[in-house]
C-alpha cells in the first residue's frame, strides 16, 4: 500500500467520512449514525472511504512486526528498555493487561468496520456495478487481511462480515477458529478476481494496492494455517512464476518499493507523517553519530528489535542475507561497552536530518510463496518436489542447493530454519513456531534461551498458553461475553 498522492488526495475527505470509525468497539455513537449518507454519494466519495480502509492497516502491520519477533529467538529489546509492550513480549512477560493486545484488536476491528460500513453503503448507491465490484473486491482483502491477523494472535474472535449496530456488538460471542477462516476463505476468493474488475489503465496504475497475486498468496496462507495443504498447493500454484525475486539490495530498497518481489506492502516517504515507523526501532540503542544514518547529526535508535546472536549464528558465513543485511556494530554506552547485530531491512541511507525514513514494511512478497509452496508439497508427500522452490530462495542468498535424498521430517525442520533466516524481522518467526505447534516451539525456544543475548532472558519460562496471546482485558470488561484464552 503506497503512502502517496492517491493518499494525499482524499486526507481531508477522510477526517469528515472516517474518523468515527477509528474505533476501539468501545465508541458510544455507531459510525452509521453521524450522517454518513450525506458523504457517501460519488465514486470519489467511495473511493475515498477505500483510501481510509488502507490507512487502518498501517499500524496493525507495525505491531505484527512486533508480534511476531519479539517473543521468539530473533530479537531482543536493549537492556536500557526496562517496560512497555516490547520488554513484556520480549521477556515472555506479557498479560491480558499488555497494551500492544489492545491496540492490535482495536486496529484490524478498525479496518473490518470501515469495510463494512463502506460495503453496506456502496451496495445501496447509484455507483455503477463494475466500480462497486472492484471496491468491494479490494476491501474485502482488506478484512481478510485483518481476521487474518486476529486469529493468528487471539484464536476465535467475534464475527462481524457485516455493519453491526453497536447495541449488538456486545453480544455478539468469540466464533470459532474454523467459521473466522471461512470468512477469510471467502473474502479472499472474491478479492482474487480484483484484477479483472479493473480497466488496463487501472491495472496499470494499482502499485501498492491488493491484487489478485496479493489475495490468492493470503489464500495460500490461509490454507496452510487451515493445515488444508492440498488446497494450498493449488491455490500457491496459481502464484508461481507471477513475480521473480530480486537482488536483496533492490529487494529493500526505499526508493523501489513496487519492484518485482513485493507483492503487498507499506511504503513510507520522506515526509513527515508519513515516514517508517522503524526508523530507530532496529538501529541499537544509542548509537554514535554517524553509525547508521549518515544525515541524522545525533545519536538514534531505540534498540527495540535487536538481533539475536543465537540466530545470526546461523547463517552460512557466505549467506547474503548475513553479509549484505546484518551490522555488528560495539560502542560505549553509559559506561560500559555493548556489542550488537542489527538489520538493515529498514534501514534507508537516505533518511533525512530530522530522521525520516522511507524504509517499507512487507507484508507479503514472492519468497513467502516459493517457501509456502514448498510447504505444502512436503506435507502433500511431495518432498522431492519441494527442492526446486527452496532453492530458489538459497540460490538467491548464495546458500547453495539444499542436500539430496532428506525426509519428509528434514525438509519440515529446513523449511522452519530457511525461512527464519529469509523473514528475519518481518514478523513472522513467533506465528512459525506456533504454526508448527507448542512442542516444536517449545523445542526452539529452549534450544536459544541459554544462548540469549541478555542474561534475563537465559531463563524465560515457557507455558502451554503461549500458542495463543490472551484476549484483551478491556475486551473483556466491556464484553462480558467474551471468554479467555486458556491460561490467562
Amino acid at each position: 500500500m503506497k503512502r502517496s498522492t492517491y493518499h494525499i488526495r482524499t486526507y481531508c475527505l477522510l477526517l469528515l467520512a472516517l474518523c468515527g470509525c477509528s474505533e476501539n468497539f468501545l465508541d458510544r455513537y455507531h459510525p452509521a449514525n453521524l450522517g454518513y449518507d450525506k458523504l457517501y454519494i460519488t465514486e470519489s466519495d467511495f473511493k475515498a472511504a477505500l483510501a481510509g480502509c488502507y490507512q487502518s492497516i498501517i499500524g496493525t502491520s507495525t505491531n505484527t512486526v512486533y508480534l511476531g519477533e519479539l517473543p521468539s529467538d530473533n530479537a531482543y529489546v536493549s537492556r536500557f528498555q526496562t517496560s512497555g509492550s516490547p520488554v513484556d513480549l520480549d521477556r515472555l512477560g506479557f498479560t491480558a493487561q499488555t497494551g500492544i493486545f489492545s491496540d492490535y484488536w482495536s486496529s484490524n476491528y478498525t479496518t473490518i468496520q470501515r469495510v463494512n460500513l463502506l460495503i453496506d453503503k456502496i451496495q445501496a448507491s447509484t455507483v455503477s456495478a463494475d466500480i462497486q465490484r472492484q471496491i468491494i473486491a479490494e476491501a474485502r482483502f482488506l478484512r481478510a487481511y485483518a481476521y487474518f491477523n486476529l486469529v493468528r494472535v487471539f484464536g476465535g474472535v467475534p464475527l462481524y462480515p457485516q455493519s453491526v449496530d453497536l447495541s449488538e456488538i456486545y453480544d455478539i460471542p468469540r466464533a470459532s477458529q474454523d467459521d473466522v477462516f471461512a470468512l477469510i476463505i471467502s473474502d479472499l476468493q472474491e478479492a482474487a478476481n480484483v484484477d479483472g474488475y479493473r480497466t488496463p489503465d487501472e491495472q496499470a496504475h494499482s502499485g501498492g494496492r491488493a491484487t489478485s497475486v496479493a489475495a490468492k498468496t493470503l489464500l495460500g496462507k490461509a490454507y496452510l494455517w487451515k493445515r488444508d495443504f492440498a488446497t494450498a498447493e493449488i491455490t500457491l500454484a496459481e502464484v508461481i512464476g507471477s513475480r521473480v525475486l530480486v537482488e536483496l539490495s533492490v529487494l529493500y530498497d526505499s526508493d523501489q518499493p513496487f519492484n518485482d518481489e513485493i507483492i503487498f506492502s507499506i511504503n513510507y516517504e520522506r515526509a513527515s507523517g508519513f515516514g517508517s515507523p522503524f526508523v530507530s526501532t532496529t538501529v541499537p540503542y544509542n548509537a554514535p553519530q554517524g553509525l547508521v544514518y549518515p544525515n541524522v547529526q545525533s545519536r538514534t535508535g531505540s534498540g527495540i528489535l535487536t538481533v539475536e546472536p543465537f540466530v545470526a549464528e546461523k547463517f552460512a558465513k557466505n549467506d547474503k542475507r548475513k553479509t549484505e543485511l546484518l551490522r555488528e556494530t560495539s560502542f560505549e554506552n553509559l559506561g560500559s561497552t555493548d556489542d550488537h547485530i542489527y538489520s538493515l531491512k529498514y534501514i534507508d541511507p537516505n533518511t533525512t536530518f530530522n530522521s525520516l525514513s522511507g524504509a517499507n514494511t512487507i507484508i507479503l512478497r514472492y519468497a513467502d510463496v516459493l517457501l509456502m509452496y514448498a510447504e505444502a508439497l512436503n506435507e502433500n508427500n511431495k518432498t522431492s518436489q519441494a527442492y526446486p522452490y527452496i532453492n530458489q530462495v538459497r540460490n538467491r542468498a548464495g546458500a547453495g542447493d539444499l542436500p539430496e535424498g532428506l525426509s519428509k521430517q528434514e525438509v519440515f525442520e529446513v523449511l522452519a530454519d530457511e525461512r527464519q533466516k529469509e523473514f528475519l524481522l518481518e514478523g513472522d518467526r513467533w506465528f512459525d513456531l506456533r504454526y508448527r505447534g507448542l512442542d516444536y516451539l517449545k523445542a526452539e525456544m529452549n534450544a536459544f534461551m541459554p544462548n540469549a543475548y541478555l542474561a534475563q532472558n537465559r531463563e524465560l519460562q515457557l507455558f502451554d498458553r503461549f500458542i495463543l496471546f490472551p484476549i484483551p482485558e478491556g475486551q473483556r470488561q466491556i464484553k462480558p461475553i467474551l471468554d479467555q484464552n486458556d491460561g490467562y
